[in-house]
């Protein structure tokens, strides 16, 4: 079985494109669950509870964001997890006397895939060598030691999208988990200084502190023009609803400006410019190729 385990599940767009291919490989034939410890995703694709995951032996575990300093952090990946959020300094002291005595033994029994989400900050937190294979969205992430790992690049999956039948006037998305990486107060500015009449903010609330205190001044100073959306599931019904998409954060990996031009919605940001994109055929056959699957049932 392929085994995709997170340390988060709550809805943001790596949780959203593990559940997507999580169900792509299943409707492929290819068994499937996405372990989380939230619950967000439970309906959304063959899953269960983080503390339901263990890794048995013919496993492809695909691991994302859970920093591991050897295979067997995985016996009891909650408390591995809970162990790296700790800041008590005896945890931290812990941690780094760990790294430095990391085992580079990778496991015998199961295959263990990294997946490089985001801006694969996860990957500097982990012990890479214990990795049969990597999986990184694009080559701008930065990952250590990249050239010496057996690594493959393919984007996230797409949602089936089409061109809106009509759409509003001058109504701005503001699409990206509501967190400080994003700039979504930039986006804002600038979707009012191109003569914006209305902002949408489409994302999962992840820090309100950043909201509080970086977004919502920004807010306050255009009343009654900017609406607060949260995350939406339904990404046809999103660009429906908007003529624009703006996007401060430069992130090559992202999907947002593919699914603007899918849709017909104008995209405003500074990855206006990218790779040729990928079929989800493509893609699930280079995850395939990639890890050596089976279909179920198969021997």
């Amino acid at each position: 079985m392929i085994k995709i385990v997170t340390s988060s599940s709550v809805p943001t767009g790596s949780t959203v494109a593990l559940v997507n291919l999580c169900n792509r490989l299943n409707a492929g034939g290819y068994e499937c669950k996405l372990f989380g410890p939230d619950h967000w995703h439970l309906d959304k694709c063959k899953s269960e509870t983080l503390v339901e995951f263990r890794p048995e032996k013919g496993d492809v575990v695909v691991v994302h964001n859970i920093g591991l300093h050897s295979a067997s952090d995985l016996q009891d990946v909650t408390a591995t997890i809970e162990r790296n959020r700790s800041n008590r300094w005896q945890d931290v002291l812990r941690r780094t006397v760990r790294g430095c005595f990391a085992s580079a033994q990778k496991p015998d029994d199961f295959t263990l895939v990294l997946t490089c989400q985001g801006d694969g900050q996860s990957a500097r937190q982990t012990n890479l060598s214990i990795f049969h294979k990597i999986h990184c969205l694009s080559d701008e992430q930065q990952i250590p030691h990249k050239a010496k790992l057996p690594v493959f690049v393919y984007p996230n999956l797409v949602d089936d999208l089409r061109k809106s039948g009509s759409k509003p006037a001058k109504v701005a998305g503001v699409v990206g988990t509501i967190k400080r990486e994003n700039k979504l107060e930039l986006s804002i500015t600038q979707a009012f200084q191109d003569g914006m009449e209305t902002v949408i903010i489409y994302g999962y609330l992840a820090d309100p502190v950043y909201y509080f205190n970086d977004v919502k001044p920004v807010v306050e100073q255009h009343p009654g023009k900017v609406k607060f959306a949260g995350f939406v599931d339904d990404k046809q019904k999103l660009y429906d609803s908007a003529s624009d998409v703006y996007c401060s954060a430069s992130k090559p990996w992202s999907t947002v400006r593919l699914e603007s031009a899918l849709t017909g919605t104008r995209f405003h940001g500074p990855d206006s410019a990218g790779a040729e994109p990928m079929s989800n055929d493509r893609i699930v056959a280079a995850w395939v190729e990639a890890l050596g699957l089976r279909k179920a049932g198969r021997p």
